[in-house]
Parts: C-alpha cells; structure tokens; sequence
C-alpha cells in the first residue's frame, strides 16, 4: 500500500470515529487526531527523503567512480569531473537540486571521497516547524589493480639515451612502478628489460639449459727477445693546430659534432749511438675472453620471433670487456629490486657505446612474461580470461640500426651498398612486427612509448607494435614521456567502490 493510500484510508477510519455520538469516543478523537495525523505526515515525507537519498547515493557512486577512472590525479580536475556527473545523474530524479557540498582526493591511497547534500520541501511535518528535511550521501572510490598482473618494462639504454633522456626514463618507470605498487592488495610482478644492441640476461644463468656458451679462454702472444748494441735517441715530435674546425659523425642513429681541426706535425730527427749490449723484449701478453651475460637470437628458423621450443638455446658471446649493459630482472613483487635495477641502468662502458636493436628487447619480454624458459616466473598463458593480465611496455628514443646475422645470431651493422642497407633494415623492422603480433596473439597487452623520434618508420612500427591506438605514446619531451607512463599506470588500474 502507498503512503498516499495508507493516509486516505487512515483519514477515513479517523471520520467515522469522529461521526460517533459517544462523548467518550469524541473525546479520545478529539486529544489523538492531530498528533496521528502528524505522525502520518511525517511518514510520507520521510519517504521521500527516503527515495531523494537513493537517488543522491547512486549520483554519488557514479561521480565519485568517474573521478577515479579519469587520468587526472589534479583534485581540482577530479571533482569539475565528479561535480559533472553528479549533475546529470540527479537531474529529474527525487534529489535534483543535491549537489557535492565536500570532494577530496588522497593521492597517497589514491582514494577519492565525496559528499552529495540536499533538503526535500516538507509537507506535514512543515506543521511542526520543518520546513525543509535533509539528506546527504557518501562515496569512496579507489584506484587500484584488480586480479594479478605480470608487468614488464622493456626499456632503451643504448648509446641515444645519454644523459637527460635517461635520467628522464628512470624517474618516469620509477613512478610507473610505485604508482602500481601503492595499493596493498595490489597482485603485481614486474619485470625489467634494459635492451640496447643486444640484452644482457645475468651471468648467473651461465649454466641454464637454455643458453649456450663456450668456456672462457685467454690468448697469450709469443715473448720474443733481441740483444741491442745501439739505442736511438730523437727529438720531441710537436703539432700545431690550425684553424678550428667540427665535424659530425653517426652514433646509435644520433648525429653527434667532436673536434676534428687539423694539426701540423714536426717530423723528429733521430740519432743512432753505440751502447753496452743490452736485451728488449716484446709479446708475451695474455688477453682473456668471458662471458658478461649478453646473448644474441636463436638462428633456428623464425624461434628468433617467439618463446616456443625452448630448448633450442640462445647463443652466448664471448668478449674482451663488458659489451651488454645491464641485466634482465625476472617477474618479481619487490618494489626495492625492480627500483634498483631502474636507478642502475648505464647506457655505456668504457668506449661501448651500444646501437639500437628493437626485437632483441621484444623478445626477451615475451620471455619474462612467458611460463616457460629461459624465465618461468610468469603464469601459463589464459588466451580465454587473459587471467593473469600480461602486460608489456615497450619505450625507445629512435629507430633499428642493426640487422640479424643468421651465421651466428649477431646483432650488426647493415652492410653492402645503400640499397642491401636499406633491405636489411626493412627486415629487421619486419622482426619486429612479427613479435609484437605474436605478443598480441598470447594476449599480453602491448604499450609503446616513442620519446622523442622523428623517423616516420620508426613511429609507424611502434604505433604497430601496440594493442591499440590508446596503447601508444609520442613522447616530444621529458614531460611527456613522465605523462605517457602515468596514463599507462592509470589504465592498468581498476576503480572500485569501497563505501
């Protein structure tokens, strides 16, 4: 029964007891009809607080769940959001005219509150002095991941990302990682790849099943030794430089200026003397050749393009000093390790100066994230529910400059004339199409950031390599690239509503 009917029915029992002579009946009507009628009054408005708080808590739920979705993390920004919805939602409803009288946003919890108030006109109960009657809704509505995530990071440390550009890069996934991390029932593991020409997959793993590399060895050259009876003595050599000049050469695809102004050179006039005989020795140095943990492709048919057939291995190199820069970090739910690695990474040593060879990280980001070798600390592959949610980020500052060697799975140098050079490189952007696309085809969730590259190849394989077009950033400048990382971190994240 309504209120409405409740009252007319009521209304009418209270008439016939008024229409009975009795004194005694008139007396009890006459002491209980006001407060009765008063009481269901009050009913009727209460109800319809009742309705216009339904309605104002499910605007609140709406705004303060719209606020959290965005990619805003601007209080300000955040409630010109939630104070749209609110609006709308309450339009010609019972609480049209509420309003959100109190917003704030935690970005420590990433937690976003709010308050709806309004007042309904009273009717009865404006007969005992209420003229209004308030009504107020809350909300809470966090942002976090929901289910478990395997997140890698492949990230560019060649020669290109010197200075700025990788204090830049650290400080972007830095906050990437602590952004994801935040949330205490956050289910997340990251991994990192730092990939230049080729990566670098720790030496630790020197014995896995899944790499093959040759023993360490060390050459020595034959000492020989001659008896001297005469000893040369000349005169210091002296340049002069002549009018300064710079010239620009190609490093990692960047174009760089160094000095190259010429230089005159005097020629040094010798003498020969007679001396005691005495002995000069030459050779005898012994040069050692280990392993640093770098790897190239495996040359087996296309295995270089995917993680199937893991036991056909990865061949390892050999070499004189460190010529791969940091190693991979496995999937890993401790915040400090993966943040240490980010703050660690160098993009040269001594005189490497690394190129740029894309597919090389790819892959090696499919295999963090794979549940089989070389790492199996990711969870079996869900094409149905895609449960783990993998996800990869893949950043580079430009564009492929290597090719694949099949002879030995090496990363080189295009070599030939212009047009052999050309076709080369086409194929290694072909490489990694095929990658992304097998990524892709075992639902691992691809984001790409270009930071600053202007090649209009390089762009058009990185806005490939993505899931969609909301999955692909062109980063201009270090804000940029801070933002592009954010929105990612944003949209790994689930909004709930937790009041």
């Amino acid at each position: 029964m309504s209120p409405v009917s409740f009252v007319r029915d009521l209304l009418a029992l209270i008439g016939r007891a008024g229409r009975d002579t009795s004194g005694v009946t008139a007396v009890l009507f006459a002491i209980c009809a006001v407060p009765v009628l008063l009481i269901i009054g009050a009913g009727v408005d209460f109800s319809r607080v009742s309705a216009a708080r339904t309605a104002a808590q499910s605007a609140a739920d709406a705004a303060a769940l719209a606020a959290a979705s965005s990619k805003l993390d601007v209080e300000a920004a955040m409630r010109l959001v939630a104070d749209n919805h609110a609006n709308a939602n309450v339009r010609e409803t019972n609480a049209h005219g509420s309003k959100i009288t109190d917003f704030a946003y935690n970005a420590t919890t990433r937690e976003v509150t709010l308050k709806i108030t309004g007042t309904v006109p009273a009717t009865f109960l404006a007969l005992a002095g209420w003229s209004t009657l308030p009504y107020q809704a809350e909300a809470k509505a966090v942002r976090g991941l929901n289910g478990t995530t395997e997140l890698v990071l492949v990230l560019d440390n060649t020669w290109s990302m010197a200075g700025d550009k990788l204090v830049a890069l650290k400080a972007a996934a830095e906050d990437l990682v602590v952004q994801l991390r935040q949330d205490p029932k956050a289910d997340v593991k990251i991994g990192v790849v730092p990939y230049a020409d080729y990566v670098n997959v720790g030496m630790n793993n020197r014995n896995s099943g899944w790499v093959d590399v040759p023993p360490d060895y060390s050459t020595t050259t034959p000492r020989t030794c001659t008896t001297q009876t005469t000893r040369q003595t000349c005169t210091p050599r002296t340049c002069t430089r002549g009018a300064p000049r710079t010239c620009t050469r190609v490093v990692d695809g960047v174009t760089e200026s160094y000095d190259c102004t010429p230089q005159t050179c005097t020629t040094p006039t010798c003498t020969t003397q007679n001396v005691p005989p005495y002995e000069t020795c030459t050779g005898g140095n012994t040069t050692w050749y280990r392993w640093y943990g770098c790897v190239g492709s495996r040359r087996t048919a296309n295995l270089r393009l995917n993680d199937t057939t893991p036991s056909e291995r990865y061949p390892g190199y050999l070499a004189t000093s460190q010529n791969c820069l940091n190693p991979i970090v496995p999937l890993t739910a401790n915040q400090s390790t993966v943040i240490s690695a980010i703050r660690g990474m160098i993009v040269n040593v001594g005189s490497y100066r690394p190129s740029t060879y894309i597919p090389a990280g790819l892959i090696w980001g499919v295999n963090v994230l794979s549940p089989t070798a070389p790492f199996s600390e990711g969870a079996a592959y869900d094409p149905t529910n895609r449960r783990p949610r993998k996800v990869m980020v893949l950043m580079t500052d430009g564009e492929n400059t290597l090719r694949f060697q099949a002879s030995d799975g090496r990363h080189t140098a295009p070599n030939g004339n212009a047009t052999a050079q050309a076709a080369q490189l086409k194929q290694t952007y072909d490489d990694m199409n095929d990658i992304c696309t097998y990524a892709k085809s075992k639902q691992i969730e691809v984001f790409t950031v270009a930071f600053d590259i202007t090649a209009a190849t390089a762009i058009t394989a990185m806005r490939n390599c993505a899931s969609s077009p909301a999955h692909y950033f062109d980063a201009r400048d270090r804000q940029g690239l801070a933002d592009a990382f954010k929105a990612i971190a944003l949209s790994l994240q689930n909004v709930r509503i937790t009041q």
